[in-house]
């Protein structure tokens, strides 16, 4: 028994010698691939079939020196900007590798328009973002993903409103850009609801080189490349991802509680003289409907709370198969999204499938196919009618108005003594009251193409494809006849009160299809150190459109028309069109040893919006680039600059969008509403003419000049990209003063007049290193648009003035002219002793204009530019991330400079309708200290505040108006962390990733109460032009839980 323990106690004692008799050393260098040179600070990691790791780093010489353990079987290489090399251990002892730049930097491959090149040999004004990096924001709309990531590229989320795709996104602020997906025009409704799992890559063409799209390219080309399958030895991935989020308003002001609103109507009362100063007026609100809610006998009514809910659900799934052979590649995409609104009545609600398959086949040895096939299903459901008053109706019932007649439930409140117009926003929001909206938006698509490379030129191919692609819109408004109820405190009875009489019932639908065809040869082909990448292709479009709806007034609670009555019905053809295009395109790519570039880019486009003789037009591109730091002066005597290239662009676009089809056609409106003659005591429908037709009317024309450079440092660690561009625009619509007699019975036609001028700069920086296993990046960009109107009609000015005020050639177009505010008035004193007499009923807290130019007199004279209007001058992004071990965390700030609001109604005046409710933020006004003094004795003392005397004009005149509306968001957070692989494999997953991320997280900003990104709806619906009113649905704040996991 002693041998035995002794012998255990030996084994003990020799099993640590054991374990040092199997480690062994490994060493080598790690070089350059491109140069050669030595990299210091490589990380070299020893892996076990277990997971166990050692771990060092080369020195400055490159070199390293590891003991690993008899289980290693592979050594991993890692460096920034340089791809990941794994070697096998087997039985080596000395190992030394090259580590190649990542595909990520200058042989990241980048679309440009039916052809790609490298970053490195690029010559256009092109930027570039991987479908990873869009969907680390989570959002419903994948143009939002692309906020504040491209230099140049302007994102503005007008709602979160369920099924809303309304953002807006312009290139350098030229307008709607032109959208291809996958080589075929699109529109931007198209690519806003594809979902983000199913996109490889979106390309930006900002500059001339968008040329090669003609008449549609005035205001740049966004290129989208769905993924695509590859060649996985016959292996397949699946990969499923899921999320739940919840969502939240974004700064939505509050209303009033019964006792601040009884307040502000007593001190809106007094602060009304009525022309008699020595007569103070009775109170509104006498003290005894006080006193009831100040000892909590009543309490208020919530109608934000009522009708709104704190938090709503969102979710997103998505199922992704990747694999193929030599021979066949497939992707396949299903994704489903749902998304509920923020009314109680759960009637508000959008939930859309995406599904994507792109199959490539080598079909011989020469012929190669690919199928591609995408569908959209979106349906939205709301209550009907409501959009912004819903929230303008909330906030205007009174906190002492109950939600239904006598408190009981049975009985929504439709008093018209306290509730306008009778108007119960919680019925309103209700469709089982009101009736509903149903949208839904069907879209399909499917391509065919074949490549065929032809024998005897090598690098010379023909490929051709055929696409279809049809959306349906279909929406049935439902409009119901409901009940709210008065309640009688005598009698103890209920009286109801109909409304929304007669019940309707409208169903439409728009057919739009849409056929894209494109024949061409392309010649790519290397012959030593020179380069070509060519190509000459026809393309023909044609799309035709038809919509029809139907109406009809029911006597039966009944959804369906056939229900309905034949009196009042209606039917009615909304549009029907038609428009093709044919178009040769051609390009000439050549670069030297990609060290001198140069292209050649052209199409020649025709339109069927213009008449024969007048319809096709040439629009070249001509781009060129050196990268000076492969020249030898720079290589041997600037080491520190890895990449320096300069390149420059010119193109001529054009862009017939304004002119609309067939302007030189005469053409009469259908209004039988307005026009017509009465037969047989009926109106008998009539016809107006249009203007006078302009057979010489033609497109817009397009300059656009762009020079920029490419410079990286540090080893590519630093990476920096600058771009200065002007666009000149000829040929904009405008129609001529002259006069012409009503005899004639038509109006002048419009005619390419007018001229403006767009220009700027675009500076983007990135950095990307690592301490150790920690691995961090920063990056950021900004972008600054000005539009000056170069040529434009105008009206003779009358005088100097005249000419100074409202001349607009040769000035910005956003110009906001006003009158300069001046401040408070903060005593009578002041008011007495102010250079222009401020008239009866001024009081302490009241804004005072300035009189700029010193006559005495406050008018229209004294307006001047005093702010820009419109959207921003300045729009940046910045970018943060870092990872170690699994975990990664990424932060996506973006903002905006130089933009202004001016709001109106509610948001400048407290209880701008007389008895309605009012915004809570009103409470911070200047008021007497004694609330029973009189408003017009000198020797009241005053509470200051921010706002005026109740009553008083708040924001409405001169600068104190105008708000700046700049800001910065933290658009997207993301935490994740990716689970190792000796904890998943066994299970046969090959990655596992969990995450948090949120969405509109924090907002920095001088705007008062509103959210600065979508402050509201301008009165006439124009971008930049009017006061804005906020009763949009708000943009959100998310909150998401997510997972993804491959098989």
């Amino acid at each position: 028994m002693k041998k035995l323990t002794y012998l255990f106690y030996l084994l003990i004692t020799l099993a640590p010698l054991y374990g040092l008799a199997q480690t062994r050393t490994i060493q080598g260098r790690v070089t350059d691939a491109q140069t050669g040179e030595a990299l210091a600070g490589v990380s070299v990691v020893a892996n076990t079939a277990a997971g166990r790791q050692q771990a060092t780093s080369t020195n400055d010489e490159g070199a390293y020196n590891i003991q690993v353990s008899g289980e290693a079987t592979t050594l991993v290489f890692a460096y920034v900007g340089k791809t990941t090399l794994t070697e096998q251990i087997g039985n080596r002892t000395s190992i030394s590798v090259q580590l190649a730049d990542e595909a990520g930097q200058l042989d990241e491959v980048i679309v440009t328009g039916y052809s790609t090149t490298t970053k490195a040999t690029l010559t256009g004004a092109v930027s570039s973002i991987g479908g990873d990096d869009m969907i680390r924001t989570k959002n419903e709309n994948v143009v939002n993903m692309l906020t504040g990531k491209v230099p140049g590229l302007r994102v503005q989320q007008r709602s979160s409103a369920p099924g809303d795709y309304s953002t807006r996104l312009d290139i350098r602020g030229m307008g709607d850009p032109l959208v291809v997906v996958d080589g075929i025009p699109r529109d931007k409704d198209y690519f806003s609801r594809m979902s983000g799992d199913e996109i490889e890559s979106v390309s930006v063409l900002k500059d001339g080189t968008a040329a090669i799209y003609g008449l549609r390219a005035a205001n740049g080309v966004i290129l989208v490349t769905t993924k695509s399958g590859g060649d996985m030895g016959g292996k397949v991935d699946i990969t499923f991802s899921t999320n739940t989020s919840l969502q939240q308003f974004l700064n939505v002001p509050q209303t009033t509680n019964a006792i601040d609103y009884f307040t502000l109507r007593n001190e809106r009362n007094w602060q009304d003289f009525g022309g008699n100063y020595m007569v103070r007026r009775n109170a509104l609100v006498p003290e005894e409907q006080f006193q009831p809610y100040l000892d909590g006998t009543l309490t208020s009514y919530n109608w934000m709370d009522k009708v709104f809910k704190k938090t709503t659900p969102q979710s997103q799934h998505n199922l992704s198969v990747n694999g193929g052979s030599d021979k066949i590649q497939y992707f396949f995409n299903l994704g489903y999204s749902k998304q509920s609104g923020s009314y109680r009545s759960d009637d508000y609600n959008s939930d859309r499938w995406n599904m994507r398959s792109n199959i490539d086949a080598q079909i011989t040895k020469r012929l190669k196919a690919r199928v591609s096939l995408g569908g959209i299903m979106l349906n939205t459901t709301k209550p009907n009618g409501v959009d912004w008053t819903a929230y303008k109706n909330t906030w205007l019932t009174r906190p002492n108005a109950p939600f239904y007649a006598n408190d009981n439930p049975q009985y929504p409140n439709g008093d018209p003594q306290v509730l306008n117009e009778s108007v119960n926003p919680m019925v309103q929001t209700d469709a089982d009251y009101v009736g509903y909206n149903l949208n839904k938006d069907r879209r399909f698509n499917g391509t065919f193409q074949l490549e065929y490379q032809i024998p005897g030129v090598d690098g010379l191919s023909a490929k051709g494809s055929y696409d279809y692609a049809v959306s349906l819109p279909d929406y049935h408004n439902y409009h119901r006849v409901f009940t709210v109820y008065q309640y009688n405190r005598d009698s103890d009875t209920y009286s109801p009160i109909q409304k929304g009489t007669p019940a309707t019932v409208t169903r439409g639908v728009n057919i739009n299809n849409n056929t894209n065809m494109q024949l061409g040869l392309f010649y790519n082909k290397s012959f030593g150190l020179h380069n070509f990448n060519n190509f000459l292709l026809y393309e023909e479009t044609y799309s035709n459109w038809d919509s029809f709806s139907a109406f009809r007034e029911m006597h039966v609670d009944s959804e369906y028309l056939f229900a309905g009555a034949d009196a009042n019905q209606r039917a009615q053809g909304g549009g029907v069109g038609d428009r093709s295009s044919k178009s040769m395109v051609g390009q000439i790519d050549y670069n030297y040893a990609a060290k001198y570039m140069f292209a050649f880019k052209f199409r020649y486009d025709g339109s069927s919006r213009f008449p024969e003789g007048n319809r096709f037009g040439f629009f070249p591109s001509v781009s060129g680039a050196w990268r000076v730091s492969q020249e030898n002066f720079m290589k041997d005597n600037v080491d520190f600059v890895n990449e320096l290239k300069i390149r420059a662009s010119y193109g001529e676009m054009g862009d017939d969008n304004a002119a609309g089809n067939y302007p030189p056609t005469l053409g009469y409106n259908l209004d039988p509403n307005a026009v017509g003659w009465v037969f047989n005591g009926g109106l008998q429908g009539g016809v107006t003419t249009q203007p006078i037709p302009n057979p010489n009317l033609t497109w817009y024309q397009i300059k656009s000049y762009n020079v920029g450079l490419d410079v990286s440092f540090l080893q590519n660690k630093l990476n920096a990209t600058f771009d200065v561009f002007q666009r000149d625009r000829s040929g904009l619509l405008a129609t001529s003063g002259a006069v012409i007699p009503a005899t004639v019975g038509a109006n002048l036609p419009q005619e390419n007049l007018n001229g403006d001028r767009n220009y700027g700069y675009e500076v983007s920086l990135d950095y990307r290193s690592r301490v150790n296993e920690f691995y961090y990046n920063v990056g950021g960009q900004i972008s600054a648009t000005r539009i000056k109107r170069t040529d434009w009609l105008e009206t003779p000015a009358n005088n100097s003035y005249d000419y100074w005020r409202n001349r607009t050639a040769g000035r910005f177009t956003n110009i906001w002219w006003g009158t300069e505010s001046g401040g408070m008035f903060t005593n009578y004193e002041d008011i007495r002793n102010f250079s222009v007499p401020q008239g009866q009923g001024a009081l302490p807290g009241d804004w005072y204009l300035n009189d700029w130019n010193e006559d005495g007199v406050i008018n229209d004279q004294d307006n001047h530019p005093i702010a820009s209007i419109g959207l921003p001058v300045f729009n940046y992004g910045i970018s943060l991330g870092a990872s170690w071990r699994g975990i990664d965390l990424a932060l996506d700030f973006q903002g905006v400079h130089g933009v202004f609001v001016k709001y109106n109604e509610l948001l400048v005046e407290a209880l701008p309708f007389g008895e309605q409710n009012t915004l809570s933020f009103f409470m911070d006004r200047w008021r007497p200290v004694d609330p029973n003094a009189d408003y017009f004795d000198a020797s009241t003392e005053w509470v200051p505040g921010f706002f005026p005397v109740t009553g008083h004009d708040g924001r409405r005149t001169g600068t104190n108006g105008i708000q700046s509306a700049a800001y910065m968001r933290l658009k997207t957070a993301e935490l994740g962390y990716t689970l190792p692989d000796r904890w998943v494999s066994k299970a046969g997953v090959k990655n596992l990733r969990i995450y948090f991320s949120g969405y509109n997280l924090l907002t920095f900003t001088g705007l008062d109460h509103m959210d600065p990104e979508r402050p509201g709806q301008r009165i006439n619906n124009e971008p930049g032009v009017g006061d804005v009113d906020l009763y949009n649905y708000p943009n959100n704040k998310t909150y998401t839980f997510g997972a993804s996991i491959k098989f």
